[in-house]
């Protein structure tokens, strides 16, 4: 494979100055923070974030720079500029700080034409730094899809990874991601804080993260302030988290190892709380087993069920039984537990696609399996979070339950 172009021949020299900005452009400068490895506790890199100097000398977001459209776009690009280049020689001179994220302006994404060059490439190449030490963050709503594969293509070539930013709000488009191929994927903060609270959110956030790892992305969670909020982050399997619970954005770099600790103590509060609510789920589990044992008896003997039987059914969560045959099709009503409908416009179905269904087949040929149990879903006709349970009958058949598990993350 040919050699890709030198990086000096893709870089665009920067618009001309324009002053009209709402502060001299001396007191905006980068600061930086921490995003850490979950595996190690290390700090692996950072995020570059625009501040203002206040004249009380506080350091304040610059974020209503890029996003007012109050100022002169060539202002605020050279502005823009002038952070990254700051930034990139700061991490070529600290090559213990590990790698540095770099927002892309959305608005500078469709400046682009197909025949213009990239001038952060120029950036990097005169700053010394290693381009595998730059990832480069591109918000998922931003840009021109062909000018968006363009740049993401170009920078990958030079060794730099590229991240969808903010993936998950508004009307997301995954789309994007097959198209960019990037390399990491941000969960965007706005669901991750939603979605610690539980419901729909909670199942959205979790299905981005598991997609990603599906396609071989790093996930980072930002935006991480409190417990809870980490917890959920290890949940999704974050690779990398970011956020005040590690420190806020700052001119200075830590020490490398100075988040281990916080994070060992947090990742074993953690793994105790996990350990705890799968021996509960495991209990539960074995229990609905029993009573679904109980239930396959009382259908051969074609006995109605008991009231007491019955009342720990509903006690355990199931919301309803039914059986199906070797083909997977529905051969008997839905028995719903709490009210004791019977439903017959389940007849009929089939449900061999289903992915435990196979399993059920399977349970014929091992000897100590008695039990299949469903990854989680939300039932579509109650809303409910479920799994489905299903054993085995002797007629060639088997019983299915869903289960209540609104508990369960």
């Amino acid at each position: 494979m040919a050699n890709p172009p030198p990086i000096t021949k893709l870089f665009a020299q920067p618009s001309q100055a324009v002053t009209s900005l709402p502060s001299p452009s001396g007191r905006y400068i980068p600061c930086y923070q921490p995003i850490v490895d979950t595996s190690t506790g290390r700090v692996a890199g950072y995020e570059s974030l625009a501040r203002i100097r206040a004249s009380d000398g506080q350091l304040r977001t610059a974020a209503g720079l890029f996003t007012s459209g109050h100022y002169a776009p060539s202002a605020v690009l050279r502005i823009d500029r002038d952070l990254r280049q700051k930034a990139l020689n700061t991490f070529a001179h600290e090559p213990q700080a590990g790698f540095l994220a770099l927002n892309i302006c959305p608005h500078w994404v469709d400046r682009l034409d197909q025949n213009e060059l990239i001038p952060t490439l120029g950036l990097i190449e005169s700053s010394g730094i290693d381009p595998a030490r730059v990832i480069v963050e591109i918000t998922e709503r931003a840009g021109d899809i062909d000018n968006l594969r363009r740049l993401t293509r170009e920078y990958q070539k030079q060794g730099i990874r590229v991240a969808i930013d903010d993936f998950g709000s508004g009307a997301s488009q995954v789309d994007r991601i097959a198209a960019l191929t990037p390399d990491v994927i941000k969960l965007d903060m706005g669901l991750l804080k939603a979605a610690v609270l539980g419901g729909i959110e909670a199942d959205i956030a979790l299905s981005i993260t598991e997609m990603s790892k599906r396609i071989g992305c790093q996930v980072i969670c930002e935006g991480i302030e409190t417990e809870q909020e980490y917890q959920f982050a290890l949940e999704c399997g974050a690779d990398l988290i970011q956020g005040w619970i590690h420190g806020k954005a700052s001119e200075s770099l830590m020490e490398p190892t100075a988040t281990v600790n916080k994070t060992q103590h947090l990742k074993s509060r953690y793994l105790s709380r996990k350990a705890r609510a799968y021996s509960e789920a495991m209990i539960q589990q074995e229990a609905v087993g029993r009573q679904l044992q109980s239930v396959a008896r009382q259908l051969l003997d074609t006995q109605p069920l008991p009231i007491p039987l019955l009342a720990e059914l509903n006690r355990l969560g199931v919301v309803r039984y039914y059986i199906c045959d070797a083909e997977g099709n529905q051969v008997s009503p839905n028995v719903e537990i709490a009210t004791g409908e019977t439903l017959d416009q389940f007849i009929g179905k089939n449900w061999s696609h289903r992915p435990y269904f196979p399993q059920l087949i399977g349970l014929g040929e091992q000897r100590n399996a008695s039990m299949v149990v469903s990854n989680a879903y939300r039932d579509t006709t109650s809303g409910i979070r479920c799994k489905t349970f299903g054993i085995r009958l002797l007629n060639h058949q088997f019983l299915l339950a869903d289960v209540d598990v609104s508990g369960e993350l």
